[in-house]
């Protein structure tokens, strides 16, 4: 899989959780040992959906800025914890 079908795959789980979640800050976190996770940031339940990506330290609201295997991750992630 090519980098753009990578990001565009991204993309379109972060579409999936936006549809479940509707609104809230949400960061998704991959830990040290590469497990994922999705954190609801508190005070911010009524706010519009928006997510952010935190891998090795850095913290990013674009998908893009994560590295491939954080993608392929996050992918998972969704496509095995979200019913859709």
């Amino acid at each position: 899989m090519n980098d753009a079908s990578l990001y565009n795959q991204g993309r379109n789980s972060i579409a999936v959780l936006r549809q479940k979640y509707q609104r809230g800050a949400y960061r998704v976190i991959r830990d040290p040992e590469g497990v994922m996770s999705l954190w609801a940031i508190e005070g911010l339940e009524n706010a519009r959906f928006s997510m952010q990506f935190a891998n090795r330290g850095r913290i990013s609201a674009n998908i893009e800025d994560m590295p491939a295997e954080f993608v392929r991750a996050f992918i998972e992630y969704v496509g095995s914890t979200v019913k859709r």
